[in-house]
Formats: structure tokens, C-alpha cells, sequence
């Protein structure tokens, strides 16, 4: 595993991260030995869902064989439908998550786009004082990279947390760009949009059974070559590129990849195919998913 620095923060966070989501183990014992399974091939970044009480528990367990310092956790609030957003909702949900992983401060508290929007000068006025009790670290916001401008100019705003693969378009890229630019911390997240990766055609056969001679150029501007680069997986091809982004800090595997946690821990001490930018570049302007549009106006 390689580690990177998480902006100012002081601590080296590992290239590859684990989001924990919501579907997982349904106690804590289940959520301390995935955490331990990670821990094991090198991560100590975890992004966990505030308010879910079984693996909250479980990242206390998690940390009773570790010492704090050389664990980064984010905490990720999310906006429910049911729940109409309120100061003191937020308030008593950290102070619960505080409490359940015994964590006693979190690295980060990662807000989604709608909690965000809901922010109110109380509620601000709460995130510096959890900040100056030295219980919160750094605010951050997760979401679409076209909805992120007004987080980018928001200096209470400290991480960024957004999708970016192969399929990225210039849009994404110009809000990774400054947002580094405005010293922020970038997450990358869904780094293998598999949907994209299709496999490479095979050869034809002619009337008389013989194999259609290779046409060196065949899937070219395409994601075949995902399929076919030899000694890499199409996931493992996903990562690699989205390691290359300078503006990202760590890259977020999530729990459907969980049984290829192993392999794409691996990634960040390989060297990427030469090849792999000129592909993936080819490949987004060749129709197989949306057209690079960089030198489009405002793409600087």
C-alpha cells in the first residue's frame, strides 16, 4: 500500500480507501473483522455512515487494537427524507456517533449535497465550535462535481469528495483542479464504472470455419482494451487511472468490491501500462462514452 498526505491535515491517508455504506454485516462483530481484513492489506481510511448504530459499534471494536492517531475516519451525514434537517438533529446524531465509536474525534465530517444546501448559520456556527473542541477536524462535502462550485467557494469547506473514473468528463476534472487550487483535499469515489468496460470483440469466423485474420486496430477508441490488457483486470485498469489524478488524496472503494479489496490494494504499488492515459483518452472521445469536451469554453 502506498499513503498519501491528506492536505493539511498532518496524517498520510492510504491511496486506496473504504467506504462502508449501508449494506454490509448486520452487528459489530461483522463490521470490526471487514475493518480488520482492510487494516490488514494496508488501508486506514474509512468513511462510515453516521447514524448506523451496528457499525458505528463496530469501528469501536476496530479500534481498541489500533492506536487512533494511525486511523483516518470520515463520517458521512446524509440528508433523510423523513427527517426534516435541524441543528440540534445534527448536534445529538454526531454526538451519538462520538459516542458509539469511541473514536473521540472524527478526521472528517463529510456532509451530502443536500445536507449541505440545508446549512444554516446556526448550524455553521456549531461545526466551529465541535471544530475548536477539537472533536471535528475537517468539514467536507460529497456529491456531483457539477453541483460542487458552491462547496469549492466555500472556505469552511476543507474536503471534496466526488465520483471520478476513465468516463470523467471535463467538468469533473476543472472541479478537482480548483478545488487543489483552493487548497482543498479531494476523495475520489466509484473509480471503476464497470457499465463502460465491455469486452473485447472476438474474432469472426468465415463460411468455411477459418478465423478472420486480427485487425491490430480493432477496439481502438473504445474500453475493450479493459478486457484485454494483459495482467490487468478491468477493475484493477480503473483504479490505476484514477490514482494518476494529482488532486486526489485517496481513492474510495466501496462495499460491492469488497471481495476485490485485495487485488485493487495492489494497484498503487504497480506502475500503470504505459499506454493507459492515450487509451482512456481515446476511448472517451471515440463514442463509447461521453465525448471529452476540454476544450470546451470554461475548461481551462
Amino acid at each position: 500500500m502506498r499513503y498519501r498526505p491528506f492536505g493539511i491535515s498532518g496524517k498520510a491517508v492510504s491511496a486506496i480507501s473504504l467506504a462502508l455504506g449501508r449494506s454490509g454485516p448486520g452487528d459489530a462483530a461483522g463490521w470490526r473483522r471487514i475493518m480488520f481484513s482492510a487494516m490488514e492489506l494496508g488501508v486506514n481510511c474509512f468513511d462510515f455512515e453516521c447514524g448506523e448504530e451496528a457499525q458505528e459499534r463496530g469501528i469501536a471494536l476496530g479500534l481498541q487494537a489500533v492506536e487512533r492517531r494511525l486511523i483516518f475516519l470520515i463520517c458521512t451525514v446524509r440528508a433523510e427524507p423523513r427527517q426534516p434537517f435541524s441543528v440540534e438533529r445534527l448536534a445529538e446524531t454526531l454526538k451519538r456517533a462520538l459516542t458509539r465509536t469511541n473514536a473521540g474525534y472524527f478526521d472528517v465530517v463529510m456532509f451530502d449535497q443536500a445536507v449541505y444546501a440545508e446549512l444554516t448559520p446556526k448550524a455553521r456556527m456549531l461545526l466551529r465550535r465541535l471544530r475548536d473542541a477539537v472533536l471535528v477536524l475537517q468539514v467536507g462535502v460529497r456529491g456531483d462535481a457539477k453541483d460542487l462550485d458552491p462547496a469549492v467557494a466555500d472556505p469552511e469547506i476543507d474536503v471534496l469528495s466526488t465520483a471520478y473514473n476513465l468516463t470523467s468528463d471535463w467538468r469533473t476534472r476543472r472541479v478537482l483542479r480548483e478545488a487543489s487550487a483552493a487548497g482543498m483535499t479531494v476523495v475520489g469515489s466509484e473509480p471503476a464504472p464497470i457499465t463502460m468496460a465491455k469486452p473485447a470483440p472476438q474474432p469472426k469466423t468465415g463460411l468455411l470455419g477459418r478465423r478472420e485474420r486480427h485487425n491490430p486496430l480493432q477496439g481502438v477508441g473504445t474500453y475493450a482494451f479493459l478486457h484485454s490488457t494483459p495482467n490487468w483486470k478491468a477493475e484493477e485498469l480503473c483504479v490505476a487511472y484514477a490514482l494518476t489524478e494529482p488532486a486526489i488524496a485517496t481513492v474510495q472503494v466501496d462495499m460491492t468490491q469488497i471481495d476485490l479489496l485485495e487485488t485493487l490494494c495492489g494497484v498503487p504499488e504497480r506502475d500503470p501500462p504505459t499506454a493507459l492515459g492515450a487509451q482512456v483518452e481515446m476511448a472517451r472521445c471515440g463514442g463509447d462514452g461521453e465525448a471529452d469536451q476540454s476544450a470546451a469554453p470554461g475548461a481551462a
